[in-house]
């Protein structure tokens, strides 16, 4: 079962990003109502690196981390790290 609704990922994939948050984790997980520690134990990633990924501190993220992430919510990769050319400056 996803976390997010249908209305919920509508309202996730409508949310810009930026060079400055180039990614919607931090945004799903307000809209799921789960804080950084409800996903580091259901994905088995570490503290720091949720809070550096919901800071938007990395460029880039391995396949695997982003697919934890997305099978976490239950949604698409993309919903929550678009295409960098989707990312505006």
């Amino acid at each position: 079962m996803s976390l997010l609704s249908a209305e919920q990922l509508t309202a996730l994939r409508a949310v810009p990003v930026s060079a400055a948050m180039p990614n919607r984790v931090k945004v799903a997980a307000a809209l799921a109502r789960k804080d950084q520690q409800d996903i580091v134990d259901a994905t088995g990633l570490t503290q720091p690196y949720v809070s550096d990924v919901y800071r938007g501190r990395y460029e880039r993220i391995t396949v695997d981390n982003a697919r934890k992430f997305a099978e976490y919510f239950g949604c698409a990769i993309e919903d929550l790290f678009p295409a960098r050319e989707a990312v505006a400056s």
